[in-house]
């Protein structure tokens, strides 16, 4: 080590300069993070569990107690990692003489940042290592009559703010940006038919605006959706209920959870479901592309039919309030919704068999007025002894997107790849 700075002594100058010099590097340093393959293996396992003691992460990872020992160490003294009693007693550890230490995952001044530009709104939100939610702002935007740099704007402006009520020294590690629609085959450009963009490129632009050297990258929002509402529920051995999350706003979207792992497709482009053609015509004109899902049960298609029933035009808060107080009128437009999106449902219920279909977006706030429905609907639909999956609606509401983008990033960094290019990370 003393050869080594005397080189860059005579190199760059005077010991004041090359103490100068360290201290850049060690800041440098501090700002990525660089996991061993165990630290990041740990990592993923503290959060997978929760918390375990010393000798069931050994277990966990099939390493030696000294070893473990020392991995844990490594990651309090980063403040990666932190020691407390056991409070819960889930740790499988002999019950008897002191309580015992469990590790767990730290991290408060590590930040991952998830976007999501949707039709009538932007949002930025940030997790810590934990996966905790530790600040988020949302901001409205005319999603429809906008031209992509304003959404950049929006985006930069939300990062600012939401970077302020961090704590100080707090270090953020990569912004994904959800939207409606999908990568083009050169993984740069998107393509966003519902705000009228198409083969626009956001991610440079956007990291080019922001005072931060991360990775910036795009995501469709609803498989941004399907592993915010998947990654913390997945178990231990990362093999849980294959998934379907149907994002319901003016478009509609899927995100295909399989086996535990995101499905793409051979682009990227998988999920596209409300592109499927269910009928000769929806309840919004499309002289391109009549009968598509999406023209039955979106947003648009909700209120245009409810429009033509009662006479009545307005917002879907106002519909959703009619339909609480029983309006017969409104729950037939419910009833009528329910029949379509099952016709859709069971399409994709015979092609993908999924455990759970997870109804997401501003619309799935319908479902429960017609669950009953829906659920005997499907069913029947179905080849009798075939499976039916069960529909449940979202947990993560309206932070969904944001959150799954975030979420990518984090899964991302307890991979080990701190510096992700691609949209190929999977859920826990």
């Amino acid at each position: 080590m003393l050869h080594c700075i005397k080189e860059l002594t005579r190199l760059t100058g005077p010991y004041e300069d090359i103490s100068n010099l360290i201290e850049q590097i060690g800041f440098k340093l501090s700002n990525t993070l660089l996991f061993r393959p165990n630290e990041a293996r740990a990592l993923s396992a503290l959060f997978r569990t929760g918390g375990l003691t010393r000798a069931s992460l050994a277990r966990e990872l099939d390493l030696t107690r000294s070893t473990t020992g020392t991995l844990v160490q490594n990651l309090v003294d980063a403040g990666l990692a932190r020691e407390r009693e056991s409070t819960t007693g889930n740790e499988a550890e002999p019950k008897v003489g002191r309580p015992g230490i469990v590790v767990e995952i730290a991290g408060s001044g590590v930040f991952f940042l998830g976007a999501y530009i949707g039709v009538n709104r932007i949002d930025v939100i940030a997790i810590d290592l934990s996966g905790t939610v530790r600040a988020k702002a949302t901001r409205p935007f005319s999603g429809a009559a906008s031209r992509p740099a304003q959404a950049m704007e929006l985006i930069v402006a939300l990062v600012d703010e939401v970077r302020r009520t961090l704590p100080p020294g707090a270090r953020p590690h990569g912004l994904n940006v959800a939207l409606p629609g999908f990568l083009d085959g050169d993984g740069e450009t998107f393509h966003a038919a519902i705000l009228g963009w198409h083969g626009v490129s956001l991610a440079q632009p956007i990291s080019e605006s922001i005072d931060l050297d991360v990775p910036v990258l795009l995501e469709n929002d609803a498989n941004a959706v399907a592993v915010a509402e998947t990654y913390r529920s997945a178990p231990p051995d990362g093999k849980g209920d294959d998934s379907l999350a149907v994002l319901i706003e003016n478009g509609v979207g899927g995100g295909i959870v399989s086996n535990g792992k995101l499905h793409r497709g051979q682009l990227g482009g998988a999920g596209e479901i409300g592109h499927m053609p269910i009928g000769e015509a929806g309840f919004v004109y499309d002289a391109v592309r009549p009968g598509r899902w999406e023209t039955f049960i979106g947003k648009d298609a909700l209120l245009a039919r409810y429009a033509h029933i009662s006479g009545v035009i307005g917002s879907l808060d106002a519909f959703i309030a009619v339909l609480a107080s029983g309006d017969p009128t409104a729950l037939a437009c419910a009833r009528d919704w329910a029949r379509w999106l099952v016709r859709g449902l069971a399409t994709l219920a015979c092609v993908l068999q999924p455990g759970r279909i997870i109804l997401a977006g501003s619309v799935s706030a319908i479902y429960p007025f017609v669950a009953e429905q829906t659920e005997a609907l499907l069913a029947a639909s179905l080849i009798e002894g075939y499976p039916t999956p069960r529909v449940e609606t979202s947990s993560t509401g309206n932070d969904g997107p944001a959150l799954g983008a975030a979420y990518l990033l984090h899964q991302a960094m307890l991979a080990g790849n701190t510096r992700p290019h691609m949209r190929d990370v999977a859920v826990l």
